[in-house]
């Protein structure tokens, strides 16, 4: 017996000590271990108390092959958790495969990064996004304790959140210091070495073209002197007074005519808008009448109100009314679930509300094109009329609306264009036509929606008879009142003064006047705004967690290999030391058993007591096992008296022993007649099943789905924080775990019927296909007859995407990968199963970077309450036997009548870490757009300190965007030359481009496209810019075809901009033979896509019209360079437009610099990522040389930036023409320095760049007359502007043509 104990003894240390990786120390003690560098006591195996010993692992065992020793490193199965590597289908296992190798945990040296505790995780997480958004701190230095895990994990969140870390010292005393990058400019030549300074070459014909300008026109005094040095001509003027000009800008101002006056004026025009109101109100109540009484004698009048009263909304319709009754409740906050109506009968609630109806005048937001010309036409045809009566709509690009139309549906844009004061039918303020605005689906957050609130406030309070409709599904109501509850404040606080004026000669006295006002207004309760909820439709989900589906599929309770026979034998000789009995031998039980032993470690944990010295309130199996490893019986009895005690202890007092039996009676069924039937048994399978042939009940949908328990082990069960440690150990959670998803589609379905879909969320297009790829190669998902498996995604065509709404037949099962897409924009009627992985990649906005980033993240608890919500709508199929046209309706209404379940494969306590909501769109895209449009619509007329000012303004935005990029819009907007650096007013420049609907960026490349003559290419290029991509995603086995018919259709351009101009001409081609849709799909483009951007197309050509320009489908001045089109105009106005948005890269390099020193590389989409794209390998040009890229975007991803809509420039000559600020200086005999910005220079001899400084000044002297008049500029040219532009067309052929020679000759 004293041997059987020391051996139990020893087992339990080993088994504790390995899993709690010893005694070192931490700041961040791991669930997984509390293991300092893995060299304290037990530690490791091998250290000090490793194996009961000083310094001695355990002795070799010939059986254990799969780690026969700590020394010997054996790597698990792998799997495939990086989506960007392709799985070999021939390759994938039928049935996941646990690890067999030693698993390397928190501490332990070469230990990944995920095995840092999730908790501990969480807060490094929150500990260095403090840090990047702390004004005052710029650097942090990590306690020293953290382990070497702990400190691979700051690294790495350092690199992902743009921040520098570094780590100091040796030994206990190493460091990790976390620091903000420096965002300082560099460039070429900012190395100060003279030698690696690229020459500017033009060529000696772009330099005799050059010459004989010049020539022609000689250059004026200042001009001669600002092309010799940057700044000459002010030292040379700069004595002179200032008097006279001072004197000539008064006579100017005497002699401008008097402006009229203001009172008679405004009096005039309050007068005509009194009457146009009047006007527009009597032709309202007259429609209204005429519209109510179609409406009533029509044939389907009664049919679509028993559709209506059907709908959860319905019965809310005089609640609503009540409310807006009352002019007094100007916010209303209207929330409702899922398919409860709110969306197509709340407005017409107010139409048909006798006393508001007639007079109403109601705008609707819907946040995309789409929803805002569906939800009017299904209103619409409730109402049975057609679109463009009562009811319209006016979206982008298309408009159905009339003078009878009383509900119109819009998006936020179009809205945000409708501001201006000057706009609507009625004129005077700012939406004075409209007597109700409504804003659906206000939890999307869209920018455009963010700005409508903040503009909304101030028009509220300007106009007491607005009224305005908030609903959401969603959103928090708490934030939403609170952030209302100031309307009605200010024109109180206005009443106020006004009144105290009034009362100041008469005897009322100031209470007077607050009693007055409390009786017109109330208390501050009055003015918060009301809310009304109603009630969804959707059924009741389940929801399981992470923890829960470990359990039900047993994905971690297996450990195979040594290490688990190591543990069952360990919790075998447990078992037997608590039950007094020796270690059991083969054999069965005997009949007469009537009580259980207890089967497991977790059955004992209530009853825990250490035979030894009796201490009882262990907690769990581990700290009973801990505590019985050391026991000495308080250290005052001997080994032998040890033994003694155990063997005396009464069996009968621990769980599960009958004291009336000498055996066991837990299986009747497998009683035998043994002699040795008084010892129960435990083998290696340590309990049988119960009834293996009998079938579990399968899930209908009618009942709970109950977490099926019958097709695990009967082994000891793991808690679920064990299993949670265990499975974060063994995979990264940040990971799609492709294993882990296949084993719960198999759970699914060998737990349910089949008629139920499956929606798999996944981040992004990898993910789907590296999944679609396994479930090809497994049975048997891979069987058609059985299983459909459907990608969903907004890159694939419209035609493939409306597969995953039709119901398959009777005994398939439909599979949907699918991303975020899901979530809201469209609803899946056979979904029954949800598995949420919880990941999602997000585009947001870095403020301190300057860049967009593209990353997977954790989704919101908003995102998950969504997802889980898509299950809540199962429809059971029926089959019908004769169809009708109405038919299908009711069955929809009929149809609900099921649960869903949801599978979501995080823990409950990530989710309870996750953010509450999606944050808004403000703080996750750049704000240029934003601040033009601010300054257009005269929202924010002050400067950039000033109360009236932009940043102001945007600090009043429910979720205000960080400061920092309301200050990095405004300055790329000041370098643009769309707005003053010190007033913040819009140039000339700066007005074109806010009535643009384009990125400021893009939009320049369109108007700086006139005075290069391809503005028709440029529109095109632009509109495709500002749109997805024209190519639709190929499946993985034909991503190599795609690619060659990209290059195919690139045409040599190394350009994305050129390449979807070359599409959409091709298109034009195509649609006149009637062959465009074949041709799509041979070259893999998005049908629906490249429409689209034709349509886009012509509306920016409409609005240059708007501004004066020139139509761009017409042929002229603008168009000159159309007919022979040459690279060389197409790579100027790109350059002209995305600047500086440039990188670079010399010799031999593989990756680019951009202006802050990002190391960037080609975006995987663009053309010029395809091998063998020149762009795709290591440079090639000359020592002295460099290539330049432009690109569209920088996007940050996991591992580094990326660039997409890239385009090489193959001249530098643009840049130095067109970009920045150009500066020259000499630099050696009879040569000159260029630089632009102060990080791009460029040698060439003095005589050239004095010849392009001229040049420059000219062309910005045309352009700045272009945009202060650009229906007239052309007619104001003078002859030296005009040979100015015909220079600089074959300037940019020749200097192109010589680079493009250069370039040949290297790559030979």
């Amino acid at each position: 017996m004293a041997g059987s104990m020391r051996d139990v003894k020893k087992r339990i240390d080993l088994s504790i000590m390995s899993s709690r990786g010893g005694r070192g120390r931490g700041a961040f003690p791991s669930l997984v271990g509390r293991g300092g560098r893995g060299g304290g006591r037990g530690g490791r195996t091998g250290g000090r108390g490793g194996n009961g010993a000083r310094g001695r692992g355990p002795p070799p065992n010939p059986n254990r092959s799969s780690h026969s020793s700590p020394n010997t490193p054996i790597k698990p199965r792998p799997t495939n958790n990086n989506p960007g590597k392709r799985p070999q289908s021939n390759t994938r296992p039928q049935q996941h495969q646990q690890p067999t190798a030693i698993l390397k945990k928190d501490g332990e040296k070469g230990a990944s990064a995920h095995t840092v505790s999730e908790s501990h995780r969480i807060q490094l997480d929150a500990l260095l996004l403090n840090l990047r958004e702390s004004e005052t701190e710029t650097t942090i230095t990590m306690p020293a304790d953290l382990t070497n895990t702990q400190r691979k994990y700051v690294h790495e969140l350092a690199k992902k959140l743009g921040l520098k870390s570094k780590s100091y010292g040796k030994g206990d005393d190493r460091k990790v210091v976390v620091s903000n990058v420096d965002e300082s400019k560099y460039g070429i030549g900012m190395d100060n070495n003279q030698e690696n300074i690229p020459i500017l070459d033009i060529g000696s014909k772009g330099e005799e073209v050059l010459m004989r300008h010049l020539q022609k026109f000689p250059p004026n005094e200042v001009e001669l002197l600002e092309s010799i040095e940057t700044g000459s001509s002010l030292l040379k003027h700069n004595n002179h007074s200032s008097a006279g000009l001072d004197h000539l800008l008064a006579e100017a101002i005497a002699l401008l005519p008097p402006p009229p006056d203001a009172e008679e004026k405004s009096q005039a025009a309050a007068k005509d808008r009194l009457v146009k109101q009047q006007q527009a109100m009597k032709r309202r109540v007259q429609n209204h009448a005429v519209a109510q009484r179609k409406m009533k004698c029509h044939p389907q009048y009664k049919k679509m109100m028993a559709q209506r009263m059907n709908l959860p909304a319905f019965d809310y319709a005089q609640d609503v009314c009540n409310v807006l009754r009352d002019k007094k409740n100007q916010v209303i906050i209207l929330t409702g679930g899922t398919g409860c109506g709110k969306s197509t009968q709340v407005p017409q609630f107010l139409l048909d509300d006798p006393q508001i109806g007639p007079t109403a005048n109601i705008l609707i937001t819907q946040p995309r094109r789409i929803s805002a010309i569906s939800v009017a036409e299904r209103v619409a045809s409730e109402r049975c009329e057609t679109a463009g009566q009562s009811v319209g709509f006016s979206v982008r690009l298309e408009s159905s609306v009339s003078s009878e139309t009383q509900l119109l549906f819009v998006t936020p844009g179009v809205l945000m264009r409708r501001l201006n004061p000057t706009d609507g039918e009625e004129g005077g303020g700012r939406l004075a036509e409209f007597t109700h605005i409504i804003m659906d689906e206000i939890h999307e957050r869209d920018k455009n929606t963010e700005f409508l609130m903040i503009a909304l406030q101030d028009i509220l309070a300007e106009r007491e008879d607005l009224q305005l409709i908030l609903m959401s599904a969603t959103m928090p109501t708490r934030d939403l009142a609170e952030y209302w509850c100031g309307v009605g404040r200010r024109r109180q606080l206005q009443r106020q003064e006004q009144l105290l004026k009034e009362q100041q000669s008469s005897s009322t006295c100031v209470g007077d006047v607050s009693s007055n006002l409390d009786d017109d207004w109330g208390d501050d309760a009055a003015v918060l705004p009301t809310e009304i909820n109603i009630p969804g439709r959707t059924f009741p989900v389940q929801s399981f967690f992470l923890e829960d589906v470990l359990t039900m599929t047993g994905f971690v309770d297996e450990v195979k290999g040594a290490e688990a026979a190591d543990m069952a034998q360990i919790e075998n000789d447990l078992l037997s030391l608590l039950s007094a009995k020796p270690p059991a031998k083969s054999g069965k039980v005997g009949r007469n058993s009537k009580s259980a032993p207890p089967t497991s470690l977790a059955q004992l944990e209530n009853t825990l007591t250490c035979v030894i010295c009796n201490q009882t309130g262990f907690k769990c199996a581990e700290e009973f096992g801990t505590h019985v490893a050391f026991c000495d019986g308080g250290g005052r009895s001997s080994m032998e008296e040890l033994e003694n005690r155990v063997r005396a202890v009464d069996a009968s007092t621990i769980l599960g022993f009958d004291s009336t039996a000498g055996v066991t009676a837990y299986d009747e069924a497998n009683v035998t007649d043994d002699a040795d039937a008084g010892i129960f048994d435990i083998l290696e399978d340590e309990f049988e099943d119960y009834d293996k042939d009998t079938e579990p009940e399968k899930w209908s949908g009618d009942s709970p789905f109950i977490i099926d328990h019958t097709g695990q082990s009967n082994k000891p069960s793991l808690t679920e924080e064990e299993m949670l440690t265990r499975y974060h150990t063994m995979y990264d959670d940040e990971e799609i775990n492709y294993d882990l998803v296949l084993e719960l589609v198999r759970y699914v379905v060998k737990s349910s019927y089949g008629d139920g879909a499956i929606l798999i969320f996944f981040p992004g297009w990898a993910e789907i296909s590296e999944f679609s790829l396994v479930l090809e190669s497994t049975h048997p998902f891979s069987d058609p007859s059985q299983f459909v498996v459907l990608p969903l995604h907004s890159g694939i065509p419209s035609k493939d995407q409306r597969q995953v709404f039709l119901v398959p037949p009777t005994g398939v099962r439909k599979v949907i990968l699918a991303t975020n897409i899901a979530e809201t924009s469209l609803t899946i009627e056979d979904v029954a199963f949800v598995i949420d992985t919880g990941r999602s990649k997000e585009k947001s906005y870095d403020p301190h970077l300057k860049t967009s980033t593209l990353q997977e993240s954790w989704i919101s608890q908003a995102s998950a309450k969504q997802r889980r919500g898509r299950a809540g709508e199962y429809l059971r199929p029926v089959i019908i036997r004769k169809q009708t046209s109405y038919l299908p309706i009711v069955l929809r209404a009929l149809g609900r009548c099921k649960a869903g379940v949801c599978f979501h494969l995080f823990s409950k306590r990530r989710h309870s870490s996750m953010r509450p909501f999606v944050e808004s769109e403000l703080i996750r895209t750049p704000l240029e757009e934003i601040c033009l449009q601010c300054k257009r619509l005269n929202l924010a007329p002050g400067g950039p300190e000033d109360p009236t000012g932009i940043p102001n303004f945007l600090s009043k935005a429910m979720t205000p965007p960080h400061p920092k990029s309301v200050l990095n819009a405004l300055e790329l907007l000041v370098d643009l030359g769309a707005m003053d650096e010190e007033t913040n007013e819009l140039t000339d420049l700066g007005w074109c481009l806010s009535a643009l609907s384009l990125e400021p960026r893009v939009g320049k490349m369109v108007i700086m496209s006139n005075l290069l003559g391809c503005t028709r290419s440029s529109t095109a290029m632009a509109t495709a810019m500002s749109y997805k991509s024209p190519f639709a995603l190929p499946p993985p086995s034909m991503r190599k075809i795609a690619d060659q018919a990209k290059i195919r259709l690139s045409n040599g351009s190394e350009s994305d901009q050129i390449t979807s101009l070359n599409v959409l001409k091709q298109r034009d081609i195509m649609l006149k033979r009637g062959s465009l849709f074949g041709w799509c799909r041979e070259n893999f483009l998005n049908f629906s896509a490249i429409n689209m951007i034709s349509d886009l197309r012509k509306n920016a050509s409409r609005e240059l019209e708007s501004l004066g320009f020139p139509p761009s489908s017409e042929d002229g001045f603008h168009n000159r360079n159309e007919d022979y089109p040459h690279l060389a105009f197409h790579q100027a106005a790109i350059c002209a437009g995305l600047y500086p948005n440039i990188a670079f890269r010399r010799s031999g390099d593989i990756n680019f610099s951009t202006v802050s020193n990002k190391k960037a590389k080609v975006h995987l989409s663009s053309v010029n990522a395809v091998k063998p794209q020149p762009l795709s390998t290591k440079c090639q040009v000359s020592e002295n040389e460099v290539e330049f890229i432009l690109f569209g975007e920088l996007v940050k991803g996991k591992n580094m930036f990326t660039m997409d809509h890239t385009s090489h420039l193959v001249s530098s000559l643009p840049l130095i023409l067109f970009c920045g600020d150009l500066r020259v200086r000499p630099h050696e005999e009879s040569k000159a320095m260029l630089s632009i910005d102060d990080w791009l220079v460029f040698v060439c001899p003095s005589e050239t760049a004095a010849s392009l400084v001229v040049l420059r000044q000219r062309l910005d002297s045309i352009f700045a007359s272009m945009t202060r008049d650009p229906s007239s500029y052309r007619d104001g040219l003078t002859s030296e502007q005009t040979d100015a532009v015909q220079t600089l067309d074959q300037l940019l052929k020749h200097a192109f043509q010589t680079a493009q020679r250069g370039q040949l000759r290297t790559a030979k």
